[in-house]
């Protein structure tokens, strides 16, 4: 059992992570989705989950068979173990179209509207993962990236012959060169 006790976000990758703290002392970081909220307290999966559901205590993470049909689930696993594979990006979520019983398979409609078969004991999140506007942030301005570290890069096609072995050409028809002058192609 465990307490989300703050949130971070990561600029560069545009995601929110949730501190976790453990009823053993542990801590960890994992994704927050939109069901997340600050000091809720949540449960891993376990016998005592029976006992726990007549309070409306709600995991994090739950396994596909244990999840109804048309649900929002995030960051699936295609294979028991694998960690999360599928729906990662800020503000997605698929939806648990069918449970088949007799194959242990689940079938989810993914975001891009492709229907995929997962494991019925694969973990998945459930909701979507946080910054469902994601999506909608402008990077239009000059030397947006450089407030997260990233700088601007420049062709070696572009730059002059003492600069670079590609250098110093009119028009890039030439063959491309490896730093010390030689061809790269035809070896």
């Amino acid at each position: 059992m465990f307490t989300i006790v703050s949130f971070l976000f990561v600029p560069f990758k545009n995601r929110v992570l949730s501190l976790l703290f453990f009823n053993n002392g542990a801590v960890l970081f994992s994704l927050a989705s939109n069901s997340n909220v600050l000091f809720s307290f949540f449960y891993f999966y376990s016998s005592l989950s029976k006992k726990l559901k007549k309070f409306k205590i709600k995991s994090l993470f739950l396994m596909l068979f244990q999840l109804k049909k048309l649900t929002f689930v995030s960051c699936v696993e295609l294979l028991p173990g694998l960690g999360g594979q599928y729906v990662r990006s800020p503000g997605t979520k698929a939806r648990i179209i069918k449970h088949d019983k007799s194959n242990h398979t689940v079938l989810i409609e993914l975001p891009s509207k492709i229907k995929k078969i997962f494991s019925f004991y694969s973990f998945a999140m459930q909701d979507a993962i946080t910054l469902k506007m994601h999506k909608k942030t402008l990077n239009g301005k000059f030397g947006y990236w450089r407030s997260f570290g990233v700088k601007p890069s420049v062709r070696g096609v572009a730059m002059n012959a003492v600069d670079h072995p590609n250098g110093g050409r009119t028009k890039s028809l030439k063959y491309s060169k490896t730093p010390w002058g030689k061809t790269t192609k035809f070896k």
